[in-house]
């Protein structure tokens, strides 16, 4: 039986990923054409550097407010490249002097990938050096007076809910999890329900997309339009309609890293089609602002 829509209804966004060779104003007018609020940066003007691309490009924190409440968007997620695992002092520096950028402009969260290899397991030493990294950086945080957080993405060795409980479990402040359903699904061989019932009470972002098992130049699957694949992404909005998921939801399309996909705009437009996205976004459309009404 489907779960009734909550009064809120889900929140949804994409990932820079799908348009990385926009312009910031572009990409805001992308979303706001297909009625998204989340924002989730991983790149822009073909560069992912992107406390270096806001300094060179000319976007100092109140501009690029002033731009973000023009399209009624909030910057959800700023995407950084660091790993908990296989960290040293100069990609430290380079997460701070990320967080910094992310903090005044607003974000919500930083997203850091684990580390490691889906495939071979992560060591004692491995899980390690994750933790203390955590700890290290959440006294960074506080001594640095930062409202941003960090979340850790289910991506390589932590592609399941196994490797991130195992991490959990050496914190003594938790992390927080971008859930990317994907990857829990197809390579960590969970049903979604396995993975909410592990992860939920640590998810704070989701991702999610589409494949097919058919092998492409950088992986044993193929990625396709939402609703074309093999990804019960219907089961996916249930769920955390079923559980009001309070955080949002990113189309990840990643044409920057596979460019075999089409342009975002068809996969924003295959997505607006399908009846579990309709239902998902009903109570928060009927309640729009008119700015941003398509």
């Amino acid at each position: 039986m489907t779960a009734p829509v909550n009064a809120r209804g889900l929140s949804w966004g994409v990932s820079t990923l799908g348009c990385a060779e926009l312009r910031l104003p572009h990409i805001c007018k992308l979303l706001s054409e297909f009625r998204l609020r989340e924002l989730e940066m991983r790149a822009v003007d073909g560069r992912i550097d992107l406390p270096q691309w806001a300094w060179d490009a000319g976007w100092p924190p109140y501009r690029a407010a002033a731009l973000l409440a023009k399209h009624d968007i909030r910057l959800r997620v700023a995407d950084s490249s660091f790993k908990l695992v296989g960290n040293d002092v100069k990609s430290r520096a380079e997460l701070l002097t990320f967080c910094n950028w992310a903090d005044s402009w607003g974000a919500r969260y930083v997203r850091a990938f684990g580390g490691g290899t889906w495939g071979q397991a992560l060591t004692e030493a491995d899980y390690e050096q994750a933790a203390q990294t955590v700890t290290w950086w959440q006294q960074e945080r506080r001594q640095r007076g930062w409202r941003v957080e960090l979340l850790l993405e289910t991506h390589d060795g932590f592609s399941a809910s196994g490797p991130c409980r195992n991490l959990l479990a050496r914190l003594h402040e938790p992390i927080g999890i971008i859930w990317d359903a994907h990857h829990t699904w197809r390579l960590g061989g969970e049903s979604p329900r396995e993975s909410w019932s592990q992860l939920s009470q640590w998810i704070r972002h989701v991702h999610v997309k589409d494949s097919i098992a058919k092998p492409s130049a950088r992986h044993p699957y193929t990625y396709v339009l939402p609703g074309d694949g093999e990804m019960p992404l219907g089961q996916i909005v249930e769920l955390l309609t079923e559980h009001q998921f309070a955080g949002a939801i990113s189309l990840e399309w990643e044409r920057l890293w596979h460019p075999y996909l089409p342009p975002l705009r068809e996969a924003l437009t295959q997505l607006e089609a399908q009846p579990w996205f309709v239902t998902s976004v009903k109570a928060v459309n009927e309640h729009q602002s008119p700015a941003i009404a398509r």
